[in-house]
C-alpha cells in the first residue's frame, strides 16, 4: 500500500471514530480553502514527542514546500516554550511544481500530514502542548493561515490507536532513504556559485511518474527549479539554480537535502558537496 493510500485509510479510520477518541488534537483552525490542526503522540524514552501538522484543503487550492521557490510561504511551527518542548524538525512528502504563469512555487494540491519531531526541553509549565503555526493556502490569491494550537499535554501521555495509525501513514508518505539505484553520487558547486550541479542514479521515469528533482537548504536558501535532466548511460545530471542564500552564509558547508521522485519512487538525502 503506498503511503497515501496509507493516509486515506487512516483518514477514513478518523472520520468513523468518536470526537473524544482523539485526545490529543488540537481543534481545527479554518481559512479560506482549507484548515489545519495539530495531533501529537505519547513521548519516546529519549524525550522525543512525535506530533503531525495536518492540513486539510479544498479542491483547487495549494500550500507550500519548505522550499516554496519563486514566490510563497514556507510553512512555520513554533512551540510555546510553557509547553517543555520545542520542535527539532519538520519531515516533507515530495512535493510538486506549480506555475500561474507569472510565478513558479514549490508545493502541495492535496491533503496531508507533516511529521514533527519535538524535543523535551524542560518541565512543562502549564498544561497544554501549543504550537503557533503560520502557512499559506493558495488558489488565485495566497491566503496566510496563522493560528495558535493547542492539546491537552496530559492526554498527549496516552496511546491512541487512531493517532499512532495517523503518524504511521504520514511517515509512509515520506520519501525513502537512498538505495544503490538511486542515490546522488556526485554533488558539486558551478566555479561562481551560481548553481548545483548533481549527478544520480534514479528509477526508470514513466509518462505518468515523470523524474522530478528538488534541492532545499537551511533558512534563507532558495532553488530555482532545476534544469532538464542530461541521460549518461545508467546517470543523471542536473544543474540546480541557486536564487538566494544569506550573504553571510557559506556555500562549501550549507546543508543542502536532494528529494527526487522517478518511476513512481522517491528517495531524499543530504549532499556532500565536492
Amino acid at each position: 500500500m503506498t503511503g497515501f493510500r496509507s493516509f486515506l485509510v487512516a483518514f477514513s479510520l478518523l472520520a468513523l471514530a468518536p470526537a473524544q477518541v482523539l485526545a490529543a488534537t488540537s481543534p481545527w483552525a479554518e481559512t479560506a480553502g482549507g484548515r489545519v490542526r495539530l495531533v501529537v503522540l505519547p513521548e519516546a524514552a529519549d524525550g522525543r514527542v512525535p506530533a503531525l501538522l495536518e492540513i486539510e484543503l479544498q479542491d483547487g487550492w495549494k500550500t507550500y514546500w519548505r522550499d516554496p521557490g519563486q514566490s510563497g510561504i514556507s510553512p512555520s511551527i513554533t512551540i510555546s516554550p510553557a509547553s517543555g518542548l520545542a520542535l527539532e524538525q519538520i519531515r516533507f512528502p515530495v512535493p510538486k511544481r506549480f506555475s500561474d504563469g507569472f510565478t513558479a512555487y514549490t508545493g502541495y494540491d492535496r491533503s496531508l500530514a507533516l511529521p514533527l519531531t519535538l524535543k523535551r526541553q524542560g518541565p512543562a509549565a502549564g498544561e497544554r502542548i501549543t504550537a503557533s503555526v503560520f502557512l499559506g493556502v493558495c488558489e488565485n490569491i495566497c491566503i496566510p493561515l496563522q493560528a495558535e494550537l493547542s492539546v491537552d499535554g496530559a492526554k498527549a501521555a496516552i496511546e491512541n490507536p487512531i493517532e499512532r495509525a495517523m503518524a504511521a501513514a504520514a511517515e509512509a508518505a515520506l520519501p525513502a532513504a537512498p538505495s544503490p539505484e538511486f542515490i546522488v553520487t556526485e554533488a558539486r558547486w558551478k566555479a561562481d556559485g551560481s548553481a548545483l550541479s548533481v549527478t544520480f542514479t534514479a528509477p526508470e521515469p514513466s509518462a505518468d511518474k515523470p523524474l522530478q528533482v528538488f534541492v532545499s537548504g537551511p533558512e534563507g536558501f532558495q532553488f530555482d527549479a532545476a534544469s532538464t535532466p542530461v541521460r549518461s548511460g545508467g546517470s543523471y545530471r542536473v544543474d540546480v539554480p541557486l536564487r538566494h542564500k544569506p550573504k553571510s552564509a557559506r556555500l562549501d558547508d550549507a546543508a543542502l537535502v536532494f528529494t527526487a521522485e522517478s518511476g513512481g519512487r522517491t528517495m531524499e538525502m543530504p549532499l556532500v558537496i565536492d
